[in-house]
């Protein structure tokens, strides 16, 4: 029923985008629409409150950056200058050290007040009260502005903790220029996993290795590395069982099962499969750079669309192309992103509300947008976003309306992306896929074990 209800959403969003055809694609907040504009105006009046500093633990991203620093400047201005006494100090994280850092903020009584929560950590955190319910703190109309996967991710038991800042669904992205060059003429329509799929022989045809040395120059496939989370690398595995099957769903409905969730036959020869493209049939590469497929280390690769906001930032001239991502037996992107979250140690709850709910709204999503070009959470908003009607991002879309699935929902996600990444790196490094499969289905299902109370 959840995902009836999403697709129906979505669907009328790309309808609400065909209707605004004749508008210009607002990359900045626009003075023309109150979905994307930037207040402006009159400087606002001072505050007579005393200056507030919020601490903001959040992931280290330039681009993002730079939209929180103009989005804080037009916060300043709203309701006339109210919450001009409101300033933000960043507490910027690599990835890795993203989520003890907060964890340990509460465990210290650190006094952090605004945190970034991955959407399948948000049921962690909330469970081990690292932050706030704010469900009393939002409508149903705001409620409404997100779409209804990002208010599933945003929620625990019921209760509501967190509202978006993007989504995210994957495409497999490509060379264009490689492609043509090695004669592939390629469709929208997703390739197949496995030794007889459609997707290795093109690989293996895109694979560049000049001096036959055994170390290619160019990859053919790229699936994130060299840090394996689940949010890229779980994805093959599950899209190896059909909807409602264990393979597919990853983990017990409760969230607390993984043996025989986690450790399928289906999962295990697709994880089979997975490192026989590394050592095998080497198309693809256990430590790929930053930017392996606009940096021509790679020929295709498969990543969320706020990739075309770094090509736009800083390959501007790199032809790219774009089709559904590779699957076994059903296709699927992982969805879920970013949330605004307030860590329970706050002790500025008022403002930190105040610019949550600005910073998830329309107005807010556009400075994000501005910048990332990641996909919005917003249904409105993305309403009005004419990139979003033609190719390639227009093929993201109708991938996170057709494939879109939560990645698995269990309170001990954190604990288990953990143990996730060590079992793919095992994986990577050549140990026996279907020992390392059983093994960690059972220490996810012993972590998860303390979410039973």
């Amino acid at each position: 029923m959840k995902r009836i209800v999403r697709l129906s959403i979505v669907g009328g969003v790309i309808g609400s985008i065909a209707l605004a055809a004749c508008q210009p694609a607002p990359r900045a907040p626009a003075a023309s629409s109150s979905a994307t504009q930037a207040p402006s105006g009159a400087a606002a009046a001072p505050s007579q409150k005393q200056p507030v500093t919020l601490t903001f633990i959040k992931i280290a991203d330039e681009l993002e950056a730079k939209s929180f620093a103009e989005m804080l400047e037009a916060f300043h201005k709203i309701e006339g200058g109210k919450w001009s006494y409101v300033n933000i100090e960043y507490n910027a994280k690599p990835f890795p050290e993203l989520f003890p850092a907060i964890e340990n903020s509460v465990a210290t009584g650190q006094g952090a007040d605004l945190i970034q929560a991955d959407g399948p950590d948000v049921k962690h955190f909330a469970h081990n009260k690292v932050i706030m319910d704010l469900t009393e703190h939002f409508s149903k109309d705001e409620l409404a502005q997100w779409d209804p996967g990002s208010v599933t991710e945003g929620t625990y038991k019921g209760r509501f903790y967190g509202p978006p800042e993007v989504q995210s669904c994957q495409s497999l992205w490509y060379n264009q220029e490689m492609v043509d060059a090695a004669g592939l003429k390629l469709t929208t329509a997703g390739l197949t996993y496995g030794d007889k799929g459609t997707g290795l022989p093109v690989w293996q045809k895109l694979t560049v290795d000049k001096n036959g040395d055994g170390t290619p120059e160019v990859y053919g496939f790229q699936n994130a590395g060299s840090a394996w989370y689940d949010y890229l690398n779980r994805i093959p595995a599950r899209t190896n069982g059909k909807p409602g099957d264990p393979t597919f769903e990853g983990v017990s409905p409760d969230g607390l099962k993984f043996k025989g969730f986690f450790d399928t036959d289906q999962a295990i020869a697709a994880f089979q499969f997975d490192q026989d493209m590394f050592s095998k049939y080497k198309v693809r590469s256990t430590e790929p750079p930053a930017n392996a497929l606009l940096g021509g280390f790679t020929a295709s690769t498969v990543s969320q669309d706020l990739i075309l906001g770094t090509l736009k930032d800083q390959f501007p001239n790199f032809k790219i192309g774009a089709m559904e991502p590779p699957y076994w037996v059903t296709p699927m992107c992982h969805t879920g992103s970013w949330h605004y979250a307030i860590s329970t140690t706050s002790k500025h709850v008022e403002e930190a509300l105040a610019f949550i709910k600005y910073a998830s709204s329309d107005e807010g999503a556009a400075f994000i947008w501005k910048y990332k070009n990641q996909l919005p959470a917003n249904v409105k908003f993305l309403a009005t976003l004419q990139d979003f009607k033609s190719y390639p991002r227009d093929l993201t879309v109708q991938i996170f309306t057709k494939y879109g699935k939560p990645r698995i929902e269990t309170p001990a996600y954190t604990e288990y992306n953990a143990l996730f990444s060590e079992f793919y790196g095992s994986l990577v490094s050549g140990g026996n896929v279907t020992d390392l499969a059983h093994q960690y289905a059972q220490k996810m299902e012993d972590a998860a074990a303390k979410y039973a109370k």
